[in-house]
């Protein structure tokens, strides 16, 4: 029992890390509590003369329990209505851009399709999310050595500064911008860009030494 213990507090890091992907829309306690049940389950399957690393090995275990808990708990449901929407904002913003040759704000598009921003950023976040599931999912066929980079690139992104995080997150993992990424981080589109280099570089050293 203590070896399973310790192996939860071992990679407590890992787990609030694969968390904090769905921390926006689930309770991040529930969410770590299920990622130490696949901790439990990777420990009783890991085999020591495994070439993979524990951490590595328990990635899978630790997503897939998330993901089924979001499965089995979704409290976001989107509709047929809300995907049309979604598909609309895509190329209503493709066409501005395209019509003012540079990137378009959120707000601007809002007001062009005629719908409330609090409601368009709701459907946007939904569809992130089940976006980030899917793709997630996708994790149970990554071989070994691409799955150790991962983490690594994930480790790196957790050891940054809020801001930083919530930079990348932004540009990364949502698709924003990064007008629409200024907008929303109260910056100017200049200081994202700068920003955006700098914390790509400072990744990229660390991982590099």
């Amino acid at each position: 029992m203590n070896e399973v213990y310790n192996a939860i507090k071992d990679n407590e890091h890992l787990i609030y890390k694969l968390a904090s992907n769905y921390s926006d829309y689930y309770n991040i306690n529930d969410l770590y509590q299920a990622g130490c049940i696949g901790i439990i389950k990777a420990y009783k399957n890991y085999d020591n003369n495994n070439s993979c690393k524990f951490s590595t090995y328990a990635y899978k275990y630790i997503l897939g329990e998330m993901i089924d808990f979001i499965r089995k708990d979704r409290n976001i449901i989107l509709s047929e209505d809300a995907y049309k929407i979604y598909k609309n904002y895509i190329k209503i913003k493709e066409l501005l851009s395209s019509k003012y040759n540079r990137d378009v704000s959120f707000k601007e598009i809002c007001d062009y399709i005629n719908i409330d921003e609090n409601t368009m950023l709701s459907i946007l976040q939904s569809i992130y999310v089940d976006k980030t599931i899917n793709e997630q999912n996708d994790i149970y066929n990554i071989e070994s050595d691409d799955l150790n980079d991962k983490i690594l690139l994930d480790n790196e992104i957790s050891m940054l500064d809020s801001n930083e995080q919530q930079l990348i997150m932004y540009r990364y993992y949502q698709g924003y911008t990064q007008s629409e990424t200024a907008l929303k981080m109260g910056l100017t589109q200049v200081s994202v860009s700068r920003k955006e280099k700098l914390i790509l570089n400072k990744i990229k050293s660390s991982i590099a030494e």
